[in-house]
């Protein structure tokens, strides 16, 4: 996608609120901390807890658009106006072909979000819920692995994250070293950990967002 595109703006102006990340970030810490309690008290079958994250992941992304609409409706398309919302999947690049008919301009309006971070996060999970626990220094070594994999993946798109930013969820591996966690739930740790992450990113977006925009004003057509 080019830069300054209008597609490319319409697509970063979907994240310009930070709704997406309080979304995703709540239904994370909900979901892993469920799991992680589960562990603790209801330790066998492990399959219940992948199912209970893993389904929840599903529902997440079935319902991720309606929901997201719903509170842009009340929040941000009264302030800064709307702009359609960005196809959920990246077009395939297109063949190269002889044509005298001019092409069509390439789909720039998308979002590669449920795929460089949702899916990116639920893998890393799922590399850890395993029956049998992970080693001690594997599940601390999971937080600056996944922070890098959020930065790197989304550094050029629609939704990039700061260094800063990325930084803060790699040392949140410093809480295995301050609580000693149980084996069993140890690997479902990690996903409440990132939730919590994108939560308080995701308001410390929104906030900003509505101090520079603080009250509603006059629909002024499409925001591109």
């Amino acid at each position: 996608m080019k830069d300054n595109s209008p597609g490319r703006r319409a697509a970063a102006y979907w994240f310009v609120d930070g709704l997406a990340d309080i979304v995703l970030g709540l239904v994370l810490f909900i979901l892993g901390g469920a799991g992680f309690l589960w562990r603790i008290y209801a330790p066998h079958p492990w399959i219940y807890d992948l199912g209970l994250v893993g389904g929840g992941i599903i529902l997440f992304l079935w319902k991720e658009r309606a929901l997201l609409d719903f509170l842009k409706s009340r929040v941000t398309y009264p302030r800064t106006g709307y702009a359609e919302p960005p196809s959920q999947f990246e077009p395939s690049p297109s063949l190269v072909t002889l044509s005298l008919s001019p092409a069509g301009p390439e789909e720039e309006n998308v979002t590669s979000f449920d795929r460089r971070t949702v899916m990116a996060i639920y893998w890393v999970f799922y590399s850890l819920a395993l029956p049998i626990p992970p080693a001690r220094w594997v599940t601390p070594l999971t937080m600056p692995v996944l922070a890098l994999m959020l930065y790197g993946m989304n550094r050029k798109s629609e939704r990039p994250y700061r260094w800063w930013s990325a930084l803060i969820l790699a040392l949140t591996a410093l809480v295995f070293l301050w609580v000693d966690v149980p084996p069993i739930p140890r690997g479902l740790l990690p996903i409440p950990l990132a939730g919590a992450w994108l939560v308080a990113q995701g308001v410390w977006t929104l906030v900003n967002y509505l101090r520079a925009n603080p009250s509603p004003r006059t629909p002024e057509g499409v925001r591109a």
